[in-house]
């Protein structure tokens, strides 16, 4: 996972000079990811051809700018490029997989591919771990600032926890369980339930590998 990661992140800043360039780029880092296509319906290897098709279909962004005659791809682009891969793999229909990929910031992208900050993570599965360790402790009180509920993927830096604020636990299907703080707000925006809908379902996904 580390090695893969630092295969992406290395490349933040970076620009290829037109399609050939770019799909070398892309190749060489998803036989790193080692992604296996489903039943070879779709190419694991980003030819020119197939990147083509990907910016007509709206899951690879057109580079505005030029070297030349040349498009001149970005990290962004490369970031796209690699998720659409990945979800192909997960067996993700075209539809689906612009729905997730279009308009997310790079960021957000990485996240899809997991590949964000590895300290962040570590971060966010130690609250995690602390959460659900006070939620087995009989008759425990008001949680302690360390054992906080795990922020969401994008969510800025952690603020103050409340100590008076109680904990409402809903159970979605047996096994699974949602704990929602009572100064929570839900999204303002139905761009923003969307978003975090897509955030939970991929958080779902991914215990399954």
């Amino acid at each position: 996972m580390r090695a893969m990661t630092d295969s992406v992140v290395k490349e933040r800043g970076r620009k290829y000079v037109g399609t050939l360039e770019f799909a070398r780029v892309g190749e060489q880092i998803l036989a790193e990811m080692g992604l296996e296509q489903a039943r070879g319906t779709v190419t694991s290897v980003p030819d020119e051809r197939t990147i083509r098709y990907y910016m007509a279909e709206g899951l690879v962004q057109t580079p505005e700018e030029k070297q030349g005659t040349a498009s001149l791809f970005g990290y962004l682009n490369l970031l796209q490029l690699l998720t659409v891969k990945k979800l192909q793999a997960e067996h993700l229909p075209i539809r689906k997989i612009r729905e997730l990929v279009a308009g997310k910031s790079e960021q957000e992208l990485e996240m899809l591919l997991g590949v964000g900050s590895l300290a962040a993570k570590k971060n966010r599965d130690t609250d995690a771990k602390r959460y659900l360790e006070s939620l087995l402790t009989p008759e425990s009180g008001p949680l302690p600032k360390h054992a906080a509920a795990p922020q969401a993927l994008t969510s800025p830096p952690p603020q103050q926890f409340n100590q008076s604020a109680s904990w409402q636990r809903v159970e979605i299907e047996p096994g699974l369980e949602l704990h929602i703080r009572s100064d929570y707000s839900p999204p303002a925006t139905t761009g923003k339930t969307r978003s975090l809908l897509e955030k939970a379902i991929h958080r779902l996904r991914s215990l399954r590998r």
